[in-house]
């Protein structure tokens, strides 16, 4: 007898508890970024162009990047913005990512490299890498997506 009574007063602690709110504990207002107002605001690039690429740096020691998927995104806002989210491996985890992109009127291709400083010494660890690299606005034109030679997807606007 003395079970059944102990058992419904455990589930009525246990229910008043769990109402609590999770949080950090801290009240203090969410942070936010604001622009001083005597700070210029980057003008975004012009339609049909590339921004701008992170080529790589001279001097530094390149190596190759596995490409497992690519996902051409695309904006459906006028005009269309365009960018390629690339997921792969890179051959240590101190190489970084760097693309040229160069856009012939009909087809646009990104070549992607990995590199690290000459003089770096790392762990010879494969590591996996997200990126996307953006491709700008487009308006009345379309273009095929290339990638390290392979083509991975196509845009028309």
């Amino acid at each position: 007898m003395t079970m059944r009574r102990i058992i419904p007063f455990v589930v009525i602690v246990l229910a008043a508890c769990g109402g609590a709110e999770l949080g950090s504990g801290d009240d203090s207002p969410a942070t936010s970024t604001t622009i001083p107002p005597d700070e210029p605001i980057a003008e975004p690039s012009p339609v049909g162009s590339i921004p701008e690429p992170r080529p790589p740096i001279d001097g530094n020691i390149s190596g190759e990047v596995s490409i497992a998927s690519t996902d051409l995104l695309i904006m459906e806002s006028f005009p269309i913005q365009v960018s390629l989210q690339v997921e792969g491996e890179k051959p240590t985890p101190c190489h970084e990512i760097f693309w040229t992109v160069e856009d012939s009127g009909e087809r646009i291709e990104i070549t992607m490299i990995s590199q690290v400083n000459n003089d770096q010494s790392c762990a010879q660890v494969i590591e996996p890498f997200m990126i996307s690299v953006p491709l700008g606005s487009w308006a009345e034109e379309s273009r095929d997506v290339h990638l390290n030679g392979a083509k991975v997807g196509s845009f028309e606007s």
